[in-house]
């Protein structure tokens, strides 16, 4: 990346790391999450990187997709979402709901939970980047061509600079997750590579 990245000006979105969405045994583990979250190291690179970003002082977001028992609100008007009733994923209080391992939130994390794809649909999220200064949004987490993609798109159109650390990311499957870092997020988002992504900050 050739531009350098001020740290007091970014924020890091760690996005849907949750049992269901990305764990054997999760609501989601038949459509090969798993298997491409464990291809692309996500936890452990999303992790390092979180380290890096609470030690420059770069808030960490922690954004979640939960439901209530039955997902009441929940508005049906797309597979993905009729797929968390069918699968009764996300639940709150359940185990498929909570943070994988090793992403649980640390002290002085911000939480929000959100009901649709993008980060920004009905959450704090923009009240808390102007609360805390940030005009520059890593975005990590699952699922690559949905919710990492919808957040970014949206960010760009809101003014923000995008940035998205591809080996921080995990799909259904390779082609998946490739059909978005080459092609939909080149125009919205800086992509690159969690280690690059730590040399830059100034």
């Amino acid at each position: 990346m050739a531009i350098p990245l001020v740290s007091g000006r970014c924020a890091l979105i760690i996005q849907d790391m949750q049992n269901d969405v990305v764990m054997d045994g999760g609501a989601f583990a038949s459509s090969g999450a798993p298997a491409h979250c464990r291809e692309q190291n996500a936890i452990s690179n999303i992790a390092a990187l979180a380290a890096h970003c609470r030690g420059c002082g770069i808030p960490v977001i922690h954004v979640w997709f939960v439901v209530e028992p039955g997902a009441p609100g929940l508005t049906l008007n797309a597979p993905l979402f009729l797929g968390i009733v069918e699968e009764n994923a996300v639940v709150r209080g359940t185990w498929g709901a909570e943070p994988v391992v090793g992403l649980e939130p640390m002290s002085g994390d911000h939480i929000i939970t959100k009901m649709r794809m993008s980060a920004w649909q009905g959450t704090p999220l923009q009240t808390i980047l102007m609360a805390e200064g940030r005009d520059t949004v890593i975005v990590t987490g699952a699922w690559t061509n949905m919710s990492i993609e919808h957040t970014a798109r949206t960010g760009a159109d809101m003014g923000y600079r995008m940035i998205v650390p591809e080996d921080c990311c995990a799909t259904m499957n390779a082609d998946w997750h490739n059909a978005s870092i080459n092609y939909a997020l080149q125009n919205v988002a800086r992509v690159t590579k969690s280690a690059d992504l730590i040399d830059c900050f100034e």
